[in-house]
């Protein structure tokens, strides 16, 4: 048996048995449909969305995007209820890198240009794919759910745990010299500074 252990500055890892059975610490594990990591990244989580997103696409393509009696607006629908699901379940929590932003939209354009028609020698740009399947750039979905997020978050009474969490600081000190990992927070805040939300309205 195993079990994911998150690092933080001076802690040891944690030692947990299961009918007297050690668990092993591992630098990744999957809970619930999420990869965990011990690093915090969310890396392999985006890779292992992308895969079964990949997967479901593939499982409903002859029968759903290849079938030229639907219309192209059932098979986006389709697409948005399947794919796009599976590949931002749990992106509400996620703190992203532009790397991260990059592979999501490039599985977004590959669909789309499936579903389409559309090859690469056609030379159509992203943004017009975009207009054409009437959806939104996967920077524009994942970017909704977190405000949507946090907002319901936010409203929440101040003893739940998500809220004291959102609003939380380190215990032991704030930052450690040298380049530092993307805080949720941080993200929040980015996010907020592209939509050009005042943080008092969020």
């Amino acid at each position: 048996m195993t079990q994911p252990v998150q690092r933080g500055t001076h802690s040891a890892h944690p030692l947990f048995s299961v009918n007297n059975v050690p668990l092993t610490n591992v630098e990744h594990f999957t809970y619930l449909g999420s990869v965990l990591s011990a690093n915090c990244d969310i890396t392999h989580e985006v890779q292992q969305r992308i895969k079964s997103a990949s997967a479901d696409f593939g499982r409903l393509s002859s029968r759903v995007f290849f079938n030229h009696n639907l219309t192209i607006d059932t098979k986006v629908a389709v697409h948005k209820a399947m794919c796009i699901s599976i590949l931002l379940y749990g992106s509400e929590s996620w703190t992203l890198y532009r790397h991260h932003f990059k592979a999501l939209e490039a599985y977004h354009v590959r669909c789309l240009q499936a579903i389409l028609g559309v090859r690469w020698w056609h030379k159509v740009t992203h943004s017009d794919l975009h207009r054409r399947a009437k959806v939104q750039s996967m920077e524009c979905m994942v970017m909704q759910r977190q405000l949507r997020w946090v907002g319901h978050v936010i409203r929440m009474s101040p003893n739940r745990l998500p809220r004291r969490l959102l609003y939380s600081e380190l215990q032991e000190r704030r930052h450690s010299r040298g380049g530092q990992m993307k805080r949720f927070s941080d993200h929040v805040k980015l996010l907020l500074k592209k939509c050009q939300i005042p943080p008092s309205q969020l």
